[in-house]
């Protein structure tokens, strides 16, 4: 009996999104993915090289998707529901616009973040968080009376 490798590939693949499914990470994904149609493809084609190409393609953008875009995602709204409408402390200026802040995080300790503010910050100022603008949080700043 003869087994074609694209059926080994085709169904490790299969058995590594199955896995992944139940699994609370997104790391074997794009493995998975690039054993599917890597293993399709050497089915259909019989070209190994081919396949082994769209492996290392497939697997290599999702991995970059994976990194760039999903956990930052996953991540930032966590920690961003944390910190929407909590106080900081301006520590630094990084440019005209840009301010290392500094907030409280309850057990974690404290974290400096970049922040995003149109008008002038000094050293000291107590800011609050009301959006995001690209990777940094958008603060304005608040008078004393409203800290609380």
């Amino acid at each position: 009996m003869k087994v074609n490798l694209g059926i080994i590939f085709f169904l490790l693949g299969i058995l590594i999104v199955l896995f992944e499914t139940f699994s609370p990470t997104l790391y074997l994904f794009p493995v998975g993915l690039g054993f599917i149609v890597s293993g399709l493809t050497y089915y259909f084609t019989g070209n190994f090289l081919l396949s082994l190409l769209l492996f290392f393609l497939l697997t290599s953008a999702g991995y970059y998707v994976s990194l760039k875009y999903v956990k930052r995602i996953k991540g930032l709204k966590d920690v961003l529901s944390e910190l929407k409408k909590q106080t900081g402390i301006v520590v630094g200026k990084v440019d005209q616009f840009t301010y290392e802040v500094r907030f409280p995080l309850g057990a974690a300790g404290e974290e400096v973040w970049n922040a995003y503010s149109e008008k002038e910050l000094s050293y000291g100022d107590r800011v609050k968080v009301v959006g995001i603008k690209g990777n940094k949080l958008v603060v304005e700043k608040v008078d004393n009376a409203q800290v609380g």
